[in-house]
């Protein structure tokens, strides 16, 4: 039998909050805005009852401004805005963050945590010219 440390992992993807989805499937919950984790393969974006994962060796730089953080993948851009977003910007950084969720504006106006996902739009690669609105809106 191997010995070691007892598993004392507090981390919040340790103790994210989790919900039943329609289909009685686990979701994410809208507590917290993100989690973090040792070294995950990638981030999975949740928006509501759907979701997307890119991988963090195609991720291929950030943007940071107040109220907007964009991702720039090998196959599309992720626009995260909100509030508070510097600190998901420096995790980010740190290729810690495994989860993303979409809080959404009425959220946003109930919180007054310190970090708010309003809205994930991703924009595949060749939309470029198209509207973030129209991208949104599918």
């Amino acid at each position: 039998m191997l010995r070691g440390k007892a598993s004392t992992d507090t981390s919040t993807a340790a103790r994210t909050p989790v919900a039943a989805g329609p289909d009685g499937v686990e979701v994410a919950g809208v507590e917290q805005p993100y989690g973090t984790g040792e070294r995950p393969a990638g981030i999975l974006f949740v928006r509501g009852p759907t979701s997307f994962w890119f991988p963090y060796h195609l991720l291929q730089g950030m943007r940071y401004e107040p109220g907007k953080l964009t991702l720039v993948f090998a196959a599309a851009d992720v626009v995260i805005e909100g509030r508070g977003l510097h600190g998901l910007y420096l995790e980010l950084a740190r290729q810690v963050v495994w989860r993303i969720v979409e809080q959404g504006a009425r959220y946003a106006e109930l919180s007054d945590g310190p970090t708010c996902v309003t809205q994930i739009v991703e924009i595949p690669k060749g939309d470029e010219a198209r509207p973030a609105d129209a991208v949104a809106g599918e």
